[in-house]
């Protein structure tokens, strides 16, 4: 599993400065200038504001319980991860097929081999383009977005080392590496991004004044397979991924792939001949852990509410008693038609002793055997003789004129958000971690082999 390492600097901003200027700004002050209100923080107000996220939080919970894709939710499994991985929101449950046929791929080339690391490589420029190379590498086309780069050699760059430093401070979209092995060392360039729209060459141009040799050595630097004759610097071509969706062709410059015709994001991770088998169906544990953060994000509340001032008539203070007041409404087994006390203990969720408390098991049952039913009791509209379900009715309270919808002063999310489910969010985000793990990984390990030298 990819892990996620410290993050120490944000956009160059130092984040350690940060969090030490912040804490000596907060800090109480001690000196003789200091007043009773900077040395004693109000409780009171800290009070208040626990008060409001939580009461959020239970706004927010109920939001997603509201929305039609949070009881759409699938997941999707791979019988060959080494080849394939899927992640699915909104893909329709069932079995999808998967042929690999080629991963994406950065161009990578050589330079001809150095016999040594202090061979003369004569001063000049370096000319690179970034762009697509035909099939038969015989055509360039110029990626208009990215125009031509000059990286300039000076007296003072002329050994490999200080010119795979100096292309790589110039952000070309190239990367310069120096491998040396048994015959020699070589400097070898790659795209930065992968696809067949990223590729690239470069042209030397020595100054008149360099040696004929370290002319022809500078000169070995550029990339042109039109022109290189028997020597191929070209060790990886530029490729996008292809692969077959249940016969249908995709292609991607990348290989973290979010195919919109099935509603399924793709990570390739190996090549082959045989077909992959996707199974998608729906997602009960997303939808059960929505349910548990509502029924926390509610217990939550109610225990801020508790702790405040009973005589406070604040607005987050009323806010917070008219959700409690609507749940208490909502499982009152006096409410007749509309209430959904027996309902919801039947799938395992009942309010007892002004806490909201989820059975596991019975709620995971109930998601398996009856979805609809379960979905209903958060998000009905009018059905089974019910005015609402719960979700609805808690929001309901937001979109009119109620010390609710002021004291939070924030637009609920509506039905036709269409948010990812949380479990489908993270998996999606494990993917692409995993993925940009992967491309660094790689790139250590050229980078390994460099240093090696």
């Amino acid at each position: 599993m990819a892990t996620v390492g410290s993050a120490t600097r944000v956009d160059g901003v130092d984040l350690q400065m940060m969090v030490s200027a912040a804490t000596a700004f907060a800090r109480p002050q001690t000196g003789v200038n200091a007043s009773s209100a900077d040395t004693e923080p109000d409780a009171r107000f800290s009070q208040a504001a626990r008060l409001h996220s939580a009461t959020s939080a239970v706004m927010d919970a109920a939001a997603r319980l509201n929305k039609t894709q949070t009881w759409q939710a699938t997941k999707a499994t791979s019988d060959n991860e080494s080849v394939v991985q899927a992640v699915s929101d909104r893909a329709a449950p069932g079995d999808y097929m998967v042929n690999v046929d080629a991963m994406a791929m950065a161009q990578s080339t050589a330079s001809a081999t150095f016999s040594s690391l202090s061979t003369v490589v004569g001063i000049g420029t370096l000319n690179i383009e970034l762009g697509n190379w035909n099939t038969s590498l015989s055509t360039f086309s110029t990626n208009p977005n990215w125009p031509k780069a000059s990286v300039m050699l000076g007296p003072k760059d002329t050994s490999l080392e200080r010119i795979r430093d100096k292309i790589n401070a110039a952000g070309v979209g190239v990367i310069a590496l120096v491998v040396s092995d048994a015959t020699g060392s070589r400097l070898v360039l790659r795209s930065t991004s992968t696809g067949e729209d990223n590729g690239f060459k470069a042209n030397a141009e020595p100054t008149a004044e360099a040696s004929g040799e370290a002319a022809q050595a500078l000169a070995s630097m550029g990339v042109d397979p039109r022109s290189v004759g028997g020597n191929d610097p070209l060790t990886q071509p530029a490729q996008n991924a292809r692969l077959r969706v249940d016969g249908r062709q995709v292609q991607s410059p990348q290989n973290l792939i979010e195919d919109e015709d099935s509603g399924l994001t793709f990570r390739l991770n190996g090549e082959d001949p045989e077909p992959v088998r996707i199974h998608v169906e729906s997602d009960t544990h997303a939808m059960a852990q929505d349910i548990q953060s509502f029924a926390h994000a509610y217990n939550d509340m109610s225990a801020q509410l508790a702790a405040s001032d009973p005589a406070s008539s604040d607005g987050i203070m009323q806010a917070a008693r008219a959700i409690q007041q609507s749940l208490q409404d909502a499982f009152s087994t006096t409410a007749g038609e509309n209430s959904l006390s027996q309902p919801f203990q039947s799938i395992g969720i009942q309010l007892k002793d002004g806490h909201l408390q989820v059975d596991a098991g019975a709620l995971d049952k109930a998601l398996r055997q009856t979805p609809a039913q379960v979905e209903q009791l958060f998000d009905a509209r009018g059905g089974a003789g019910r005015s609402s379900g719960l979700a609805t009715r808690l929001l309901e309270l937001a979109r009119s004129d109620t010390p609710l919808a002021a004291a939070l002063d924030d637009t609920p999310p509506t039905n036709e958000l269409d948010t990812p489910s949380a479990a489908g969010a993270l998996f999606r985000q494990r993917l692409l971690e995993q993925y940009t793990q992967s491309s660094s990984m790689h790139e250590d390990e050229a980078s390994m082999s460099a240093n090696a030298v």
